[in-house]
């Protein structure tokens, strides 16, 4: 079977379970292609004999002024453009599809390659856990576009053969068929004791590892002379973060990093929560600015992980202490619920019923 998988670029949320799901469906051996399009392929830097990589991008998402500020303008400018070239996009995807014998697309969260299947003749499979119509709408009260915008692409995800929605879901569009799956995320390769070692940590100060996805923390200051001395922040590969009170490690396996910290400051995203609870490492998050994904997260977090709010002030003061005493009388009061776990393996099945 031969496949066409789309991973939004938005963050590294989308590709980062997606490589996940990869691996997975690699080892089946009713693939015989999986053709990968993204515009993060980079993140994904193993190879494999069936798998063909391909940069694209086929949804827009959400543009970012920095890490905790959106940029609505831009989004809609880009997002004219897109709408503007769709045509001959569809036109080149499905010439691609029918070339190279596709058999079914799965995506991850555009609705775009939707409508390319449906041109192909030809099923898809929705993945995700919100739809970018649910985002853009909201938008609608800044500008009327964002309203039409989603109604388009609502359109668009009405055509998926099926959804399949991966937990700390959002409000959906209706599918024609869906169901739920399990969580999906990058699993540490060590145990926690491993991973401290590995990094040469002290078993006397707390580590917070500062995770701020893709768009890094330029332009936020930090107080680093107010920071308690027990406390070591970590931080790979986050532009604009340089400290002699930090520490980097050279190179790393990211959610080893995640496992060895005590805590992880970030803002809500899908692939970081996931991270963390495979990792069983508590969360510090703030706010994100006015994304619609941002309440459902918080909900999970507080449902599924000990959590704690922490605000713009107090991590520009590096006053982390509250936030860590809340979360350690959580840790010892309270039972958090468990998330269904290895969705990669039920979405793979899934995927090869198409077979």
């Amino acid at each position: 079977m031969k496949i066409y998988y789309y991973a939004s670029g938005h963050g590294f949320g989308h590709i980062s379970r997606t490589s996940v799901i990869l691996e997975t469906m690699l080892k089946d051996p009713r693939l015989t292609e999986l053709h990968l399009v993204s515009d993060r392929i980079s993140f994904v830097e193993w190879d494999h004999p069936k798998l063909i990589k391909r940069t694209g991008r086929m949804d827009v998402g959400v543009y970012q002024k920095d890490s905790l500020s959106l940029d609505v303008g831009k989004t809609k400018s880009e997002l004219i453009e897109f709408e503007k070239n769709k045509s001959a996009l569809l036109r080149e995807e499905t010439k691609y599809c029918k070339e190279k014998g596709i058999k079914l697309i799965v995506t991850d969260a555009g609705s775009f390659p939707i409508t390319i299947a449906l041109e192909a003749g030809i099923p898809s499979v929705f993945i995700g856990n919100f739809t970018w119509d649910f985002i853009y709408q909201n938008y609608g009260k800044i500008d009327s576009y964002f309203s039409g915008i989603a109604e388009i692409l609502r359109t668009e995800y009405s055509f998926a053969t099926e959804a399949l929605y991966l937990p700390f879901t959002c409000p959906m569009p209706p599918f024609l068929e869906s169901s739920n799956v399990g969580l999906v995320g990058r699993k540490p390769r060590l145990t926690k004791e491993q991973a401290k070692e590995s990094f040469g940590w002290k078993p006397d100060k707390k580590y917070i590892l500062i995770s701020f996805g893709a768009y890094g923390l330029e332009g936020f200051s930090f107080q680093w002379d107010k920071l308690d001395p027990n406390i070591q922040i970590v931080a790979y590969g986050v532009p604009g973060l340089v400290s002699d009170r930090v520490f980097t490690p050279a190179h790393c396996y990211y959610p080893d990093l995640v496992t060895a910290s005590d805590y992880v400051l970030t803002k809500p995203g899908y692939g970081i929560l996931s991270e963390c609870y495979y990792a069983k490492t508590p969360i510090l998050y703030t706010d994100r600015g006015d994304f619609s994904e941002y309440p459902y997260l918080v909900k999970s977090l507080e449902k599924y992980f000990p959590s704690a709010y922490i605000s713009h002030e107090e991590i520009s003061n590096c006053s982390f202490e509250s936030a860590i005493s809340s979360i350690d009388r959580e840790e010892k009061e309270v039972k958090v619920s468990k998330v269904s776990e290895n969705g990669d393996l039920e979405i793979s099945e899934r995927i090869f019923e198409y077979t």
